[in-house]
C-alpha cells in the first residue's frame, strides 16, 4: 500500500505542473495578442438602394354621370385612344328634355310681361311731363312693376340656363387626352348620381407621360434630391433599363410605412409602359454632408447595444453607434466616433470598458 502511494505522488506532481505550465502558456498568449487597428475616416458615400414602385397615368380620372338618364350612344370601348374635347357618349333623359321646353317657355313669357311693363312705364313717363296728365302714384306704381317684372325675367332666365346646363350633361366628353382602360356601361343602361354603389361609366388614363411612384424609407429622405436621376426596369421587358427624373415628393410621412411618396415623371410617348405596371427602382443616394466611415467589422451589435470599441491611451472604450448605408463592405456610422479615432478593425463582445489592448496601428 506504501509503494503503492509513493509511486502515486511523481504522477500528481507531474499533472499540477504541466496545468501550472498551461495556465501560464495561456495568460501569455493573451499578454501577447495584438489587436489590428484602424483610423475612422470622414466622407460622403455614395449607393443605391433598390425599391418597389407603381406607374400611374399623368392624369387618370373616373366618369361618372351627372344626371339621372340611359345610355343612348356609346362611342368608345377600352383601349382606344381619345382626345380632349372628344365625344365619348350620349345619354338621354327625356323629362329632362321637357324641362328645357318648360324652362324656355317660362323664360319667354316672362320676358313678353317685362318688355310690355316697361312699355307702359316709358309711356307714363312721357305722358307726366304734361302737368296733371298722370297722378305721381300711377307712375311710382308703374316703375315698381317694371322692377318686379324684369327681376321675374332674370329669375326666369336663370332656371333656362340652369337646365340647358344639365341637359349638356348628357354629352359626355373626355376631359383630357388619353386612353379608355375600363368601360362599365352598355347601350340603354340606367346611370344616375343617385344610384347606389354607382360604378365609373368609362376610366381615362392619360399614357404618353407617365408618373412613377415610390416610397422612400424616412431614413433616406435627406438623401433625395429633386432632378436626380433614377432608372428603372419592369417584369414586361426585363433586360430593357428606363430612365425618370425625381421630381417632387409628398412632403409627409406616412405614418404606418414611416416612408414619403416621391414621384418621378415618365416619358412614354411610344407607349411601350402601361399606367398599373409594377417597375423596380435604383435610387442612387448621396449624403449632403460628411459623415464617418469603418469598416463593417468594426461594428459590433449584441442583443443590448450596437458599438465600436474605440482605443484611448491604450484602453477600450465602447461607444454606442447608429449604422447608416453600407458600401464596399464599410458602413457608416453617428455617435461620437471623430475622424482620426483609433479604432478595433475587429470588434467583439469579450473585451471590457477599460481593458488595456495591445494595438497594432495600420494605415
Amino acid at each position: 500500500m506504501i509503494t503503492s502511494i509513493k509511486i502515486m505522488l511523481p504522477v500528481v506532481a507531474i499533472v499540477i505542473l504541466n496545468s501550472c505550465s498551461n495556465e501560464t502558456s495561456k495568460k501569455e498568449k493573451k499578454e501577447e495578442l495584438v489587436y489590428a487597428t484602424i483610423k475612422a475616416e470622414e466622407g460622403q458615400p455614395s449607393t443605391k438602394i433598390s425599391l418597389p414602385g407603381e406607374l400611374m397615368g399623368y392624369y387618370e380620372t373616373d366618369i361618372y354621370p351627372k344626371v339621372n338618364s340611359y345610355v343612348k350612344t356609346l362611342l368608345v370601348d377600352i383601349g382606344d385612344k381619345v382626345t380632349k374635347g372628344q365625344l365619348l357618349a350620349e345619354l338621354e333623359a327625356p323629362e329632362l328634355s321637357s324641362k328645357l321646353n318648360e324652362g324656355y317657355s317660362k323664360s319667354k313669357a316672362a320676358e313678353s310681361i317685362f318688355l310690355n311693363t316697361k312699355a307702359k312705364y316709358n309711356r307714363l313717363l312721357q305722358t307726366s311731363k304734361t302737368a296733371g296728365a298722370v297722378s305721381p302714384y300711377d307712375l311710382d306704381l308703374t316703375k315698381t312693376n317694371v322692377i318686379s317684372d324684369s327681376l321675374g325675367f332674370i329669375a326666369a332666365e336663370a332656371n333656362y340656363r340652369s337646365l340647358g346646363e344639365l341637359v349638356s350633361y348628357l354629352k359626355i366628353t373626355a376631359p383630357f387626352d388619353g386612353i379608355i382602360t375600363e368601360r362599365n356601361i352598355s347601350p340603354g343602361a340606367f346611370v344616375g348620381p343617385s344610384e347606389k354603389n354607382a360604378q365609373a361609366m368609362l376610366v381615362i388614363k392619360n399614357e404618353s407621360k407617365l408618373r412613377l411612384r415610390v416610397s422612400v424609407p424616412e431614413k433616406h429622405i435627406a438623401e433625395i434630391k429633386n432632378a436626380q436621376e433614377v432608372t428603372f426596369t419592369v417584369s414586361g421587358y426585363p433586360d430593357k433599363k428606363f430612365k425618370g427624373k425625381v421630381t417632387r415628393g409628398s412632403s409627409n410621412i406616412n405614418t404606418q410605412l414611416r416612408s414619403e411618396a416621391i414621384e418621378m415623371e415618365i416619358e412614354n410617348s411610344q407607349g411601350i409602359l402601361l399606367p398599373g405596371m409594377f417597375a423596380k427602382v435604383e435610387l442612387p443616394l448621396t449624403r449632403n454632408e460628411k459623415t464617418i466611415i469603418v469598416p463593417e467589422s468594426s461594428v459590433a451589435i449584441n442583443m443590448e447595444r450596437c458599438f465600436v470599441i474605440k482605443v484611448i491611451g491604450k484602453k477600450a472604450k465602447l461607444i454606442d453607434v447608429q449604422k447608416g448605408n453600407s458600401f464596399d463592405r464599410k458602413v457608416e456610422i453617428f455617435g461620437d466616433v471623430n475622424a482620426g479615432d483609433i479604432i478595433l478593425k475587429e470588434a467583439n463582445d469579450e473585451i471590457k470598458e477599460g481593458e488595456i489592448l495591445k494595438i497594432n496601428l495600420k494605415p
